[in-house]
């Protein structure tokens, strides 16, 4: 530590790399948190019901629209992802 004899090994380094707020959340801003929060509720009471709901298990309309919303929701992730790389 800095100012005690004999434990200068100790001091911090400095590094060009900050682990910053920005860095955190996977790179998304606060808006695009925000807008996915709600089709992500959304899309996890629907896979909860679907789980529940013995009827919906053997509906395939059901599934196929899980898949596809599931599906969707990723591709606009990705999307907002590299829209805040460039």
């Amino acid at each position: 530590m800095p100012g005690y004899k004999g434990k200068e090994y100790y001091a911090p380094v400095q590094t060009p790399d900050v682990n910053k707020l920005e860095k955190r959340f996977l790179g998304l801003t606060d808006i695009q948190i925000g807008l996915f929060s709600l089709p992500t509720i959304v899309i996890i009471g629907s896979i909860v019901l679907f789980v529940l709901n013995r009827k919906s298990r053997y509906n395939p309309f059901v599934l196929v629209s899980l898949i596809l919303s599931l599906i969707h929701f990723y591709h606009h992730y990705k999307l907002a992802k590299l829209e805040n790389k460039q």
